[in-house]
Protein backbone atom coordinates (compact mmCIF):
# COMPACT_ATOMS: atom_id res chain seq x y z
CA UNK A 1 0.00 0.00 0.00
CA UNK A 2 2.47 2.39 0.71
CA UNK A 3 4.45 1.58 -2.48
CA UNK A 4 1.06 2.79 -4.01
CA UNK A 5 0.79 6.09 -2.52
CA UNK A 6 4.41 6.57 -3.13
CA UNK A 7 4.35 5.79 -7.00
CA UNK A 8 1.46 7.92 -6.90
CA UNK A 9 2.64 11.25 -5.35
CA UNK A 10 6.03 10.67 -7.18
CA UNK A 11 3.98 10.30 -11.11
CA UNK A 12 1.95 13.32 -9.57
CA UNK A 13 5.23 15.56 -9.61
CA UNK A 14 6.73 13.85 -12.48
CA UNK A 15 3.37 14.87 -14.57
CA UNK A 16 2.65 18.66 -13.12
CA UNK A 17 6.41 19.06 -14.76
CA UNK A 18 6.63 21.02 -18.00
CA UNK A 19 8.24 18.18 -19.67
CA UNK A 20 5.24 15.49 -19.71
CA UNK A 21 2.75 17.92 -20.63
CA UNK A 22 1.73 17.80 -23.99
CA UNK A 23 2.29 21.87 -25.14
CA UNK A 24 -1.19 21.76 -26.27
CA UNK A 25 -2.81 25.21 -25.68
CA UNK A 26 -6.68 26.25 -26.67
CA UNK A 27 -5.08 28.73 -29.59
CA UNK A 28 -3.15 25.76 -31.50
CA UNK A 29 -4.72 23.70 -34.00
CA UNK A 30 -5.33 20.06 -33.11
CA UNK A 31 -6.03 16.94 -34.86
CA UNK A 32 -8.28 14.93 -32.91
CA UNK A 33 -5.41 12.45 -31.87
CA UNK A 34 -3.51 15.60 -29.98
CA UNK A 35 -7.24 16.86 -29.21
CA UNK A 36 -7.75 13.61 -27.38
CA UNK A 37 -4.41 13.31 -25.39
CA UNK A 38 -4.80 16.90 -24.13
CA UNK A 39 -7.92 15.62 -22.67
CA UNK A 40 -6.76 12.95 -20.99
CA UNK A 41 -3.70 14.93 -19.91
CA UNK A 42 -5.75 16.70 -18.14
CA UNK A 43 -7.91 14.04 -16.58
CA UNK A 44 -5.17 11.82 -15.92
CA UNK A 45 -3.91 14.88 -13.72
CA UNK A 46 -7.31 15.41 -11.83
CA UNK A 47 -6.93 11.34 -11.35
CA UNK A 48 -3.51 11.52 -9.61
CA UNK A 49 -4.28 14.16 -7.47
CA UNK A 50 -8.30 12.41 -6.92
CA UNK A 51 -6.29 9.32 -5.58
CA UNK A 52 -3.64 11.63 -3.88
CA UNK A 53 -6.08 13.17 -1.55
CA UNK A 54 -8.83 10.66 -1.41
CA UNK A 55 -11.33 12.60 -3.57
CA UNK A 56 -12.52 9.78 -5.56
CA UNK A 57 -15.57 12.01 -6.70
CA UNK A 58 -13.51 14.09 -9.23
CA UNK A 59 -12.28 11.40 -11.32
CA UNK A 60 -15.71 10.98 -12.89
CA UNK A 61 -16.21 14.41 -14.10
CA UNK A 62 -12.84 14.79 -15.22
CA UNK A 63 -13.30 12.59 -17.86
CA UNK A 64 -16.63 13.67 -19.41
CA UNK A 65 -14.50 16.29 -21.83
CA UNK A 66 -12.45 12.64 -22.65
CA UNK A 67 -15.89 10.97 -23.63
CA UNK A 68 -17.11 13.81 -25.79
CA UNK A 69 -13.24 13.70 -27.97
CA UNK A 70 -13.31 10.22 -28.26
CA UNK A 71 -16.93 10.23 -29.52
CA UNK A 72 -15.87 12.55 -32.31
CA UNK A 73 -12.87 10.14 -32.95
CA UNK A 74 -14.85 7.09 -33.10
CA UNK A 75 -17.44 9.01 -35.74
CA UNK A 76 -14.34 9.64 -37.41
CA UNK A 77 -13.09 6.40 -37.52
CA UNK A 78 -16.30 5.12 -38.66
CA UNK A 79 -16.46 7.44 -41.75
CA UNK A 80 -13.33 6.17 -42.58
CA UNK A 81 -11.71 9.59 -42.79
CA UNK A 82 -8.02 9.55 -41.96
CA UNK A 83 -6.73 10.76 -38.39
CA UNK A 84 -2.93 11.42 -38.24
CA UNK A 85 -0.32 9.43 -35.96
CA UNK A 86 2.96 11.08 -35.22
CA UNK A 87 4.70 7.82 -36.29
CA UNK A 88 3.78 4.30 -37.58
CA UNK A 89 0.38 5.41 -39.31
CA UNK A 90 0.36 1.95 -41.14
CA UNK A 91 0.11 0.64 -37.81
CA UNK A 92 -3.50 2.57 -37.69
CA UNK A 93 -5.15 -0.50 -36.60
CA UNK A 94 -3.41 -1.56 -34.11
CA UNK A 95 -3.83 1.91 -32.47
CA UNK A 96 -7.51 1.81 -32.73
CA UNK A 97 -7.49 -1.57 -30.54
CA UNK A 98 -5.01 -0.09 -28.40
CA UNK A 99 -7.00 2.86 -27.99
CA UNK A 100 -10.41 0.99 -27.67
CA UNK A 101 -8.91 -1.31 -24.70
CA UNK A 102 -7.70 2.29 -23.25
CA UNK A 103 -11.13 3.29 -22.99
CA UNK A 104 -12.66 0.08 -21.73
CA UNK A 105 -9.89 0.30 -19.16
CA UNK A 106 -10.89 3.81 -18.35
CA UNK A 107 -14.46 2.80 -17.88
CA UNK A 108 -13.56 0.60 -15.29
CA UNK A 109 -11.60 3.52 -13.38
CA UNK A 110 -14.63 6.09 -13.58
CA UNK A 111 -17.07 2.94 -11.87
CA UNK A 112 -14.42 2.10 -9.22
CA UNK A 113 -14.05 6.00 -8.80
CA UNK A 114 -17.98 5.80 -8.48
CA UNK A 115 -18.32 2.88 -6.29
CA UNK A 116 -15.57 4.77 -4.34
CA UNK A 117 -13.00 1.43 -3.92
CA UNK A 118 -9.99 2.91 -3.53
CA UNK A 119 -7.75 0.06 -4.15
CA UNK A 120 -9.68 -0.50 -7.91
CA UNK A 121 -9.13 2.78 -8.72
CA UNK A 122 -5.21 2.91 -7.39
CA UNK A 123 -4.97 -0.26 -9.92
CA UNK A 124 -6.06 1.05 -12.89
CA UNK A 125 -4.82 4.17 -12.32
CA UNK A 126 -1.76 2.03 -12.47
CA UNK A 127 -2.63 0.13 -15.61
CA UNK A 128 -3.78 3.27 -17.51
CA UNK A 129 -0.09 4.85 -16.94
CA UNK A 130 1.13 1.59 -18.32
CA UNK A 131 -1.14 1.71 -21.10
CA UNK A 132 -0.14 5.11 -21.93
CA UNK A 133 3.68 4.22 -21.91
CA UNK A 134 2.97 1.23 -23.96
CA UNK A 135 1.05 3.25 -26.47
CA UNK A 136 3.10 6.19 -26.76
CA UNK A 137 6.06 4.28 -27.38
CA UNK A 138 5.08 2.87 -30.37
CA UNK A 139 2.85 6.17 -31.98
CA UNK A 140 4.24 9.20 -30.50
CA UNK A 141 7.88 10.51 -32.01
Amino acid sequence: MSRQIIFVVVLALAMSSNSITLGADKEAPQNLIIKEMAALDKAFKTTIDAVVLNRLDKIAPAFEEVHRVREEVEKTVKEGKKIALPKNQERFKLFVSLDNRFHKEVEILVESAKKNHTGRVQKQTNRLLGLCVRCHAMFRK
